[in-house]
């Protein structure tokens, strides 16, 4: 089957500035989010300025400053199935895991979890799970390879990589995640970070002298 014409907007939300992405088969109209992390209102707003027909949303991981709008999302579009990686199942159902340090109290119940390795069809998009602990035990990549483009959460960063000294997380495992992406996707895979700029595999694999 021939790949769908996309859309991919950003938008940064939250005291965090974290990055949510919005992700649309510009055929179908439907698509997914990565990371709703705060002012449902506004993400609300820019489904329905795009006419999207919201089928999946995508966590990266736990932590509150990614999560914060899922349930107003999820409650305005029910019919959409939130995903996250099964290791995070900790991570989302103890709220002093996943948002003590920012002093929320908040838990939400995915639809699904997924797995390292997993392979998904969203809006005709075919979507690979990397399992990339290290900033927590349930950190998660997601790759569209037809698309050349990976969102990193806060496993990658423009010129860095997510911190490990919160719950769950560990340098090392941080460390092997980063050789499995970096060292694996090619060069000029676009990465989407949960803050800050756009990069590349390649720029990244340099920076950190994986290449």
């Amino acid at each position: 089957m021939e790949k769908p014409e996309i859309e991919i907007h950003g938008l940064v939300v939250g005291p965090i500035q974290t990055n949510c992405y919005f992700v649309k088969n510009k055929m179908t109209g439907e698509g997914f989010l990565v990371d709703p992390g705060d002012e449902p209102k506004h993400l609300l707003r820019q489904i329905e300025s795009e006419k999207m027909n919201l089928r999946a949303i995508l966590l990266t991981h736990g932590h509150y400053d990614h999560i914060l709008a899922v349930n107003d999302i999820k409650a305005a579009c029910p019919d959409c199935q939130v995903m996250i990686l099964d290791k995070e199942k900790p991570m989302v159902e103890d709220q002093s895991l996943n948002s003590g340090i920012g002093g929320y109290d908040y838990t939400f119940s995915p639809d699904r979890y997924v797995t390292d390795g997993e392979e998904l069809q969203i809006a005709d998009m075919f979507i690979r799970v990397y399992a990339t602990p290290g900033h927590t035990a349930g950190s998660a990549c997601y790759y569209l390879p037809d698309y050349g483009i990976l969102f990193s959460g806060d496993t990658i960063f423009q010129n860095s990589y997510g911190r490990t000294d919160l719950p769950t997380g560990s340098e090392k495992d941080l460390w092997e995640s980063l050789h499995k992406i970096l060292g694996n996707l090619p060069e000029e895979t676009r990465v989407c970070p949960g803050h800050g700029g756009l990069s590349t595999v390649g720029r990244e694999a340099e920076y950190e002298g994986i290449l």
